[in-house]
């Protein structure tokens, strides 16, 4: 009895001494992983700041790990924490002694120095580092290159092999040698969305432990717990909002059908001022005055629009492709959900309105009442599930570094109808204000939204490790595009109230069944055509993404070219208000006055095209130079195929009105999944080979395709087409040609490189070049007589705000006046067309 109380004194003496020792460890799933830090403060301090597993410790013998950026404090004693069984992450730094290398490795690895641009992909897979896209990852300049790295084994190599990020096993932790500098050097890399996961990362596994996810890293750009149940909380209950209030107005409409009758709000006032208006002429000088606006005041605003996105922004604003390409794919990508959710109400809207405001103006209007609540409804869903998707399925794919830009972009649609004031003026065919409104959103409004939103969020992001500039860049230009709208949006307002209409009944709820049915079924195919677009879109973003390498700067340098063929948009202006007057004529019978607007659709197409191919050839490429941005030196190469590309898309977008106005949008559905599959599987098939390049070859071979069996299909299943090869092609082709050859020399013997002297060229090429280019056009016989009445008087019809559009008309009648050729090309539709135009505008009810 004696001796078992003494064996139970002395168990409980043992556990006594043992105590302090079991309390003083933890199972290494929980136990902070004790990291030694040697190095400047900045974004590798803040990604083992932000990791809640990280413990930073000020001696190298009490540390696990050892992350020295650029500096090797003391060689000899992180030596000996290395032999004791530490783990390494090693960043070196241009002045890093090779001796002190030598010294902590132990190994003969000597590093030279280079900063020639370098694109970086995955060398071998990597289950730890798995969940970053390395083609992704922005180019690195300024560098270590090792040599003496045998036993080490490369996970990430620049194009040329070079290494990159190597690692070694020592015992149960690792060593990994990080080359880049980052003290002072490749701000582009540390502001990667994977960067402090990726230090993260390493220095965890060179502890001897698996890092967590990227969802679940704190210091990831995604939406963690607090912020997903915020988020999804609010557009919960905005979308049931919506809901409501729609219940409530339906039930005020259906109580006051009267109010239908009370568009106009002074009936006396309207109709007086419609008799003295030409705008209530029926005839291609409408839509031409609102082209004729939107061409030549779209032409003075792209010269400062175009410094403003491919320098002031780029330089001074938002210095991020990164940030610019992540934008630009999220907007590619997604618009395909939102071409979806629309249903084409949108064109339906603008269709139907155009066709029963001839006889019947009130159910004219309830078209404009399904577009406002149907955006209403399902842009609350659209935002909701885009948000959802954002907020908890993108952070766990490789997708991940989207989720913020799709949740901000997904805001744009809700409520989803800051652009009815638009469509009603195209629907009305008042083209002059839509015109204004088409300019505002695409041109104006951004640059002055921009500068304020994104300059206010990039300091944010800045302030924020676990957000950063570029995720901070996608907020600002997020919200600056919804600003746009809006401002859009309250404009519209402003207009549509000065012609003397309520906009207060395009928010009401009158319409039945049958109008709500006849505007889905043609939006559903509508919609088809432009979903399919869309899916090329989407498919490139996703194609480009898996294979092409430095995908992000690439997109960067992509969009920025593309900027450039923005500018023939202007000519999508005029084919979208054709949609109201092909439909207007079509649908009550007047074939001849279709086929007239085709062929004018055709001629100025052509015509445009020829003036803008001209120029920017002639100046693109100096005035991507001359700006000096070396991380967007790429885009002066994409230019040029991107411009011959742009000037060739007019015939596509004369097909897709002439079906959508004869009432066949399956035809144009048809047509654009032709050329989308073609542009798919091209890209697919090329781009390993040829990377970007390769979508320069799919879009050409699919747009040609559809030019041309688009022309037969329209004129044999919706009505006859005319195609003015003359006017349309030749005047263009040689006008331009002599355009080109003016500008080239004029630039070479003016053009100083440089910001300034860039600028100036693209102005002096496109604002006082245009009467020139008129004169050119008109002296190898691109008018007869009877289509330059018609632009003076679309001229005449374009409002006090004329002077750029008067000046084309000038040179013009100069150039028709000298002009051997002057009317030798006629369009002998014309007189057919007019007199159907005066027989259309005497059946018109008044609006009042």
């Amino acid at each position: 009895m004696r001796k078992r109380f003494t064996m139970r004194r002395l168990a409980l003496a043992l556990l006594a001494l043992l105590a302090p020792l079991v309390g003083a460890t933890c199972p290494p799933a929980t136990c902070s992983l004790r990291v030694y830090y040697a190095g400047p403060a900045g974004p590798v301090q803040q990604a083992l700041d932000l990791a809640d597993e990280l413990e930073l410790v000020a001696a190298p013998e009490s540390a696990d790990v050892l992350v020295l950026n650029s500096v090797i404090p003391e060689p000899q004693r992180l030596a000996a924490a290395l032999e004791r069984g530490a783990g390494l992450l090693l960043i070196p730094g241009p002045a890093l002694p090779a001796s002190d290398l030598r010294l902590l490795l132990g190994e003969p690895i000597v590093c030279g120095r280079r900063g020639d641009a370098l694109t970086l992909a995955q060398a071998q897979g990597d289950p730890v580092f798995g969940q970053i896209p390395w083609t992704s990852a922005p180019q690195v300049r300024e560098r270590a290159l090792c040599a003496g790295l045998a036993g080490w084994q490369v996970l990430v190599v620049g194009l040329d092999g070079e290494s990159v990020l190597a690692t070694r096993e020592r015992g149960v932790r690792r060593l990994y040698l990080l080359t880049p500098y980052l003290d002072g050097y490749n701000p582009q890399l540390q502001e990667w969305p994977y960067f402090s996961y990726l230090i993260y990362a390493l220095a965890v596994t060179a502890g001897g432990r698996d890092p967590a996810s990227f969802a679940e890293y704190p210091g990831s750009p995604v939406p963690h717990g607090r912020e997903r149940g915020l988020l999804l909380g609010i557009l919960g209950m905005a979308a049931a909002s919506f809901a409501l209030l729609f219940l409530a107005v339906r039930r005020y409409s259906l109580a006051h059908p009267e109010l239908l009758d009370a568009l106009v709000r002074d009936p006396s006032s309207f109709r007086r001022r419609e008799v003295s208006t030409g705008w209530e002429e029926i005839g291609f000088q409408r839509p031409l005055a609102g082209f004729l606006f939107a061409f030549t005041y779209g032409i003075v605003l792209f010269v400062p629009a175009i410094v403003y996105r491919n320098l002031v922004l780029p330089a001074y604003i938002l210095p991020s492709a990164q940030t610019l390409g992540i934008w630009g794919q999220v907007t590619q990508f997604f618009n395909l959900i939102w071409v979806f959710f629309d249903m084409g109400t949108s064109s339906a809207f603008i269709k139907f309105f155009a066709q029963y405001r001839v006889h019947d103006v009130r159910r004219a209007v309830q078209y404009g009442q399904v577009y406002v609540w149907w955006q209403a409804l399902s842009g609350s869903l659209q935002v909701c599930a885009m948000a959802f998707l954002g907020a908890t399925v993108l952070p766990r794919t490789a997708y991940a570094l989207y989720a913020w830009a799709v949740i901000v972009h997904a805001l744009i649609q809700l409520p989803g109808f800051y652009q009815v004031m638009r469509h009603a003026l195209t629907a009305l065919q008042r083209f002059d204000y839509a015109q204004v409104l088409d300019l505002g959103l695409a041109l104006v409004f951004p640059m002055v939204t921009q500068p304020l939103l994104v300059t206010l969020l990039l300091a944010w992001g800045s302030a924020q490790p676990a957000l950063g500039r570029v995720t901070g860049g996608l907020f600002g230009l997020g919200l600056a595009a919804y600003a746009s709208e809006l401002l859009t949006f309250l404009l519209g307002l402003i207009l549509f109230s000065r012609l003397g209409f309520r906009s207060r009944l395009l928010f009401l709820a009158h319409f039945d069944g049958r109008t709500l049915w006849e505007a889905l079924r043609f939006g559903l195919f509508e919609m088809l055509g432009s979903l399919l677009w869309m899916v090329g879109q989407a498919a490139e973003v996703l194609i480009t993404q898996a294979r092409l390498h430095n995908y992000a700067e690439v997109w960067g340098n992509w969009a920025l070219a593309q900027n450039f063929v923005y500018a023939y948009q202007v000519i999508n202006t005029l084919y979208k208000n054709l949609l109201s007057s092909i439909s207007e004529a079509f649908s009550h019978g007047r074939t001849v006055l279709a086929r007239y607007y085709a062929a004018m659709a055709y001629k100025w197409g052509g015509l445009t095209s020829g003036f803008l191919g001209a120029v920017l050839l002639a100046v693109a490429d100096r005035f991507s130079r001359g700006i000096g941005l070396p991380e967007f030196a790429r885009a002066a190469l994409f230019a040029a195929p991107l411009i011959v590309w742009g000037a060739a898309q007019f015939p596509s977008w004369v097909s897709d009105n002439v079906q959508l106005a004869s009432n066949r949008p399956y035809l144009r559905a048809l047509m654009i999944g032709l050329e989308q599959m073609i542009r798919i599987v091209l890209a697919w098939l090329l781009i390993g080979r040829f990377q970007v390049w390769a979508l320069v070859i799919a879009y050409f071979a699919g747009l040609l395709t559809k030019d041309i069996l688009a022309y037969w299909v329209n004129y044999r299943l919706c009505f006859p087409q005319r195609f003015y090869v003359w006017p349309t092609l030749v005047a263009p082709l040689l006008a331009g040609a002599v355009h080109y050859a003016l500008l080239r020399w004029l630039g070479g013997v003016f053009w100083r490189e440089g910001p300034v002297g860039s600028i100036l060229l693209l102005f002096l090429s496109l604002v006082p070049s245009l009467p020139v280019f008129a004169f050119l056009y008109a002296f190898f016989g691109g008018w007869d007589d009877g289509t330059l009445e018609e632009l003076r008087a679309a001229v005449a019809l374009s409002g006090a705000l004329r002077g750029p559009a008067y000046l084309f008309w000038w040179g013009s009648a100069w150039g028709a006046r000298l002009s051997p050729l002057h009317g030798r090309f006629p369009a002998e539709l014309r007189e057919a067309a007019l007199a159907e135009a005066r027989a259309l505008t005497r059946e018109r009810v008044s609006l009042a």
